[in-house]
């Protein structure tokens, strides 16, 4: 009984120390995560809570594991809930909607990478899941005149692979699979890279507030983007 109320309350520090992180990060970026500041602000020392995390860039871990599970359960959701037609849109949407709702936890991800901080293999392992899913999204987009997914592949295997796609198609030596599963193709590779830097690109710009002042709605941008990926463009 003591042991599982020690271990209750582990978790429950735990679990208030990343909050108190988060409310740092919002605040100050990743340079405002400080270990004895999250310990004055729950009442304790640091050595207190040190106890609980060795180090900073443990606590960092954590959050960015945290953060990279969220994400990547609301993608698998979002395209388990639509039909397979809208599964691509359904995962782009969730996307944006995720970040808007927290920016500072996407640019924790996404943002500029934190100075001589290391990610441990389970971020790069959850990373590679988020990519399996925009793998199987970009898997059940037709072709601009509404196709279905399998009848544009077999349209688009009798065309030679672009150089991106040829590149893609290689398994570079020491680089190994960018997904769980199944290894993807060349051209599939390619389409969802594009789509992983487009997307990106037009939620990064947004959640930075880089289109204010310049008079439109970022998410028409946006969705003129999920359009061109969906016709191929």
């Amino acid at each position: 009984m003591a042991t599982a109320r020690r271990e209750r309350y582990r978790k429950q520090t735990r679990e208030e120390a990343k909050a108190v992180a988060l409310a740092q990060l919002a605040e100050s970026g990743t340079a405002g995560i400080s270990v004895n500041a999250i310990a004055k602000a729950m009442g304790m020392t640091g050595p207190a809570l040190y106890r609980y995390f060795a180090s900073r860039d443990e606590l960092l871990t954590e959050l960015i594991t945290d953060t990279y599970r969220d994400l990547a359960e609301t993608l698998a959701q979002a395209v388990a809930d639509a039909a397979p037609a809208d599964r691509f849109r359904a995962m782009a949407r969730a996307l944006r909607d995720w970040a808007k709702r927290q920016p500072d936890r996407y640019l924790l991800i996404y943002g500029t990478p934190v100075p001589g901080y290391h990610a441990p293999p389970e971020t790069t392992e959850i990373a590679a899941g988020l990519m399996r899913t925009i793998l199987d999204a970009c898997s059940t987009v037709g072709d601009a005149d509404g196709a279905t997914a399998s009848g544009a592949t077999a349209s688009r295997e009798q065309q030679p692979l672009t150089e991106l796609e040829a590149e893609l198609a290689r398994h570079l030596e020491g680089v190994g699979s960018w997904v769980p599963g199944e290894e993807p193709g060349g051209e599939l590779k390619g389409r969802a890279l594009r789509t992983w830097t487009r997307l990106h690109g037009v939620i990064s710009l947004d959640v930075q507030g880089q289109f204010t002042g310049m008079g439109f709605d970022p998410s028409v941008l946006f969705e003129a983007e999920i359009d061109a990926l969906v016709r191929g463009g």
